[in-house]
């Protein structure tokens, strides 16, 4: 395996090589051999994790993303390998406590964790461990002495060649609990603790999915709400309640947000109360043949946008119609409630390649912008959100605005080709 002018000529193609080898001879292989096979790929695996660990160190330490343009390695090396954020978050935190370090002057440092990492190295351990041990590791008090942080480092490698990531994890747990068996001391100044999380994300089904908590003074009080409305109902005194208690408590759930909405004190948006921007053509709407688009990215059938009708406010909006002014050139750089209703429909949400955000959560883009002579047009404007609005005003990344759809062009140190991209998460 050689290595010419800084360029890999051959360990990737010898591990490819070796894997399709492998895979073919998986029919002849007796019992015993393909179990040994899994344990050698396994150990293997771990090994080329090391590896890759140590090349997310060498990223960071020659500071590649700064030149880039990238806010830092984990959003690099990311979007470079498509990563989600928090993959290449937990990749670039645990390089930089496994990976090959150098000091100021270019000498080779041993990593902060380097039985971990020298367990890693050698397959013994893989990267469900290694989050463990580097949490346990960043959670153990201050005041700890260096000697004694070596130690509980050590120990806690030693246990994950015998013991799974959970087990690994009770053990952290305990070690944590005997170096700070009071806790940290409270301070006067510490800001108030969080009464709960709460994650919410589209499922690819269409489903809103959710999960999260509530501390102790506040989960007794929802859950006994739920109690109180997810209370059995029989259809009839011979037919019970055909409905799962699962079921039960998310119809409990809606109907709290129902009484919720309907409560003076709910809180409004521009003096009206919380409301969904149903978009659907004339005449899906008419024959409820057809589908609407939600504002959160979600797709509802005619028949039920014809449902909704019944019983809302409609505003109809007709996109390029003298009604709406979808070009008012340089007179605005803020982009008028007409552009953004055609950028809504356009774009979907934002237009980033492999972005899903929804239309509520993007900010209109000005392709070239205002400031130098951009026009504030829908041909000259792009739905983006937040993060991805940052992201291609620093990073060299070019937009195309085509009829009915956006091409992004990557930056070379992404692709030397810089192929176009599209998002096909909202066609």
């Amino acid at each position: 395996m050689g290595i010419v002018t800084g360029t890999l000529t051959s360990p990737i193609r010898v591990i490819a090589a070796c894997a399709d080898e492998v895979r073919s001879s998986l029919p002849e292989l007796d019992d015993d051999a393909v179990l040994d096979l899994i344990r050698g790929v396994e150990n293997a695996s771990r090994i080329v994790y090391s590896v890759l660990l140590d090349a997310f160190a060498e990223v960071d330490s020659r500071q590649l993303a700064a030149q880039a343009g990238f806010r830092n390695t984990a959003s690099l090396v990311g979007e470079l390998v498509h990563l989600s954020k928090t993959e290449a978050r937990l990749r670039a935190e645990q390089a930089s406590k496994l990976g090959a370090r150098r000091g100021l002057t270019g000498e080779p440092l041993a990593p902060q964790l380097p039985e971990t990492a020298a367990a890693l190295a050698a397959g013994e351990i893989g990267p469900a461990h290694t989050r463990v041990i580097t949490e346990v590791m960043g959670a153990v008090p201050a005041s700890t002495s260096v000697v004694q942080r070596a130690q509980v480092e050590a120990d806690l490698a030693s246990h994950a060649r015998a013991f799974g990531p959970t087990e690994l994890a009770k053990l952290g747990q305990r070690v944590l609990a005997h170096l700070d068996p009071d806790g940290p001391e409270p301070r006067d100044d510490d800001p108030a603790r969080a009464a709960g999380e709460l994650r919410l994300r589209n499922r690819r089904d269409g489903k809103l999915g959710f999960e999260g908590w509530l501390d102790t003074e506040h989960g007794p009080q929802f859950q006994g709400l739920i109690d109180q409305l997810a209370k059995s109902r029989p259809l009839s005194e011979d037919i019970p309640d055909p409905r799962s208690t699962d079921e039960r408590q998310a119809d409990a759930l809606l109907e709290l947000c129902g009484l919720a909405r309907a409560a003076e004190a709910c809180p409004t948006t521009g003096g009206e109360p919380p409301h969904v921007n149903v978009t659907i053509d004339w005449d899906a709407l008419r024959t409820e043949l057809g589908a609407a688009l939600l504002d959160y990215g979600q797709h509802l059938c005619a028949s039920d946008a014809r449902r909704w009708a019944c019983d809302c406010k409609i505003i109809p909006i007709v996109l390029g119609g003298e009604s709406e002014p979808l070009d008012v050139g340089r007179i605005s750089r803020t982009v008028p409630l007409g552009i953004r209703r055609a950028l809504v429909a356009r774009d979907r949400g934002c237009a980033f390649p492999g972005c899903d955000r929804v239309p509520s959560r993007c900010d209109a883009h000005h392709v070239r912008h205002w400031a130098d002579g951009g026009e504030t047009s829908l041909s000259n404007c792009v739905l983006l959100c937040p993060t991805h609005h940052r992201h291609v005003h620093g990073t060299g990344w070019e937009i195309i605005v085509n009829p009915g759809h956006i091409e992004f062009i990557p930056p070379a140190i992404l692709d030397p080709l810089r192929k176009p991209l599209r998002n096909i998460l909202h066609c």
